[in-house]
């Protein structure tokens, strides 16, 4: 596991925050990027920490596969991000 000292985990998770949200990244690479620089961790160690297949994790990383929201938020979480998904009402004309 890589070690980061607190300001380097916080400046690289804004990083990835910020490359999110312009759309730079897809959450697949976000999800890579927390496990390869912030953990320093291969896809078997990251999805046994994260309890999610490796089938499942090295897809959603790959981009090819329509994510569940749980398994987002599982490999998400050691990156202290959260994922949400809320209803929006339609417009009736």
């Amino acid at each position: 596991m890589t070690e980061t000292s607190g300001q380097e985990r916080l400046t690289l998770l804004s990083q990835i925050e910020a490359d999110i949200n312009s759309g730079a990244i897809s959450l697949g690479e976000a999800i890579r990027r927390i496990r390869t620089e912030l953990y320093g961790m291969t896809q078997t160690q990251y999805a046994a920490y994260t309890k999610v297949s490796d089938k499942t994790l090295r897809e959603i990383e790959k981009g090819h596969t329509d994510a569940r929201l749980s398994n987002l938020s599982k490999l998400l979480a050691p990156g202290d991000f959260k994922i949400s998904a809320r209803f929006v009402p339609r417009k009736i004309t």
